[in-house]
């Protein structure tokens, strides 16, 4: 019991054996939070798989959420109402003792109206003292309300810094994703420039023998110009956006880094999901209701402990938690629209490049034994390579949708696209 603390504690230091306050934080030596990262010179490789256990160790910004909720964790209100429960002994005591003395003074006083003044400040102090004494009293009830919004406080600190390292995580996954992209799409763009350095050199002899125009190498080869500055223009936006992921990951920045291939959203993942059964799961979890939840809390407990008199924000603190349940079920609707979507789209790209590769055999070996021209071969080429095209970015388009939605489940909404 912390009155037998302050007891305790008092005696102690009326004996002069209690060392200061400030003794047992001197004795320890100041601790710093660095950020330092060790330089990493190889490149790192990372995998979509483990890419979420990657940023969650190595994220400054969720190291630092995990510190502040240690930190919210290890305080202790009882140390505060060990020096209230002391504070207070000493003013009651300091009070008995003045009383004590002004009484013995009035027994031996003779004079009326002295011993009526005597008496009048007797009864002032007696009043403060029991007022003292009442505050000493309430000080268990204090102490135990303190420790519950304690409580509250560190859960409520250790929900947000879920949310935000959470919200990291996925952001991580996205940008790996689109990095996938890029990368495919500058290899795309690399495969093109090199087929049009193999037809501006065919191009140039045939200028040289008389069979084709300097019109046509011109246009050749500014096509290829115009490729190229697109391809540099991608590459920057690509190494911008890796620089981003390793920083994500905990890596310094200027971190080289590969990714695997990204994995499939296979058919038996598709078929498992259940949109009622993943909508109770996501307003479960969502972090917005959870912090409307919160507010709902905190202003019914101000309203019932006289902290505030308007009963109007508690009112409006669940009308705004109703509006945001109803959000929350309208994004989690159109993040499972937008993976339907993103999956009818994929089979189409799949069925129409399947279509684009057997009319472009058939074309290669038309070609191949004279039957058709080069540019009817070309067109076929061009289909084939559009169609590879479109169907990576409806693999990579379904996969994006798909990961938003099993976030989504676990509490973290993002907008659908």
């Amino acid at each position: 019991m912390k009155r037998a603390a302050a007891a305790g504690l008092c005696a102690a230091l009326l004996c002069g054996m209690c060392a200061p306050a400030y003794a047992a934080d001197t004795a320890k030596p100041a601790q710093t939070t660095t950020t330092a990262q060790t330089e990493v010179k190889a490149p790192v490789k990372l995998s979509f798989d483990t890419l979420e256990k990657t940023v969650r160790e190595g994220n400054v910004s969720i190291r630092s959420y995990q510190q502040t909720v240690e930190s919210a964790e290890k305080t202790d209100v009882s140390d505060q109402y060990i020096n209230k429960y002391f504070s207070l002994s000493q003013q009651i005591d300091a009070y008995d003792k003045q009383i004590s003395s002004l009484k013995k003074s009035r027994d031996s006083i003779k004079d009326t109206d002295l011993r009526k003044t005597i008496t009048a400040q007797i009864s002032v102090l007696q009043a403060t003292r029991d007022s003292l004494y009442q505050q000493y009293k309430d000080l268990d009830d204090d102490e135990d309300d303190a420790k519950d919004e304690q409580k509250k406080t560190v859960d409520s600190t250790r929900r947000q810094m879920q949310n935000n390292a959470d919200t990291i995580c996925l952001s991580a996954e996205n940008n790996y994703i689109s990095l996938a992209s890029m990368q495919y799409s500058l290899a795309q763009t690399e495969r093109s420039l090199q087929q049009l350095d193999r037809s501006i050199a065919q191009t140039k002899k045939q200028v040289a023998l008389g069979i084709a125009t300097k019109n046509t190498l011109s246009g050749l080869e500014s096509q290829r110009e115009l490729l190229a500055a697109q391809q540099k223009s991608a590459q920057t936006s690509a190494d911008s956006l890796a620089n981003t992921l390793a920083i994500q990951c905990g890596y310094p920045t200027g971190t080289e880094i590969t990714i695997e291939s990204l994995p499939e959203v296979t058919a038996e993942q598709l078929a498992s999901i259940d949109y009622e059964t993943d909508l109770a799961e996501a307003l479960k979890n969502s972090y917005s209701i959870w912090s409307a939840d919160d507010s709902v809390r905190k202003a019914s407990d101000d309203y019932e402990n006289d902290v505030t008199n308007n009963l109007h924000a508690y009112e409006a603190a669940k009308i705004q938690r109703d509006a945001t349940e109803e959000s929350v079920k309208s994004s989690f609707r159109k993040l499972y629209k937008t993976m339907q979507e993103k999956n009818t789209a994929m089979t189409a790209a799949q069925t129409d490049l399947a279509q684009a590769q057997k009319t472009f055999a058939v074309s290669q070996l038309q070609y191949n034994r004279g039957m058709i021209s080069r540019i009817k071969f070309e067109e076929a080429q061009d289909t084939y390579t559009t169609a590879q095209e479109t169907a990576e970015n409806a693999r990579t388009g379904l996969l994006t949708a798909y990961n938003n939605y099993q976030w989504a489940k676990r509490g973290v909404m993002t907008s659908a696209s």
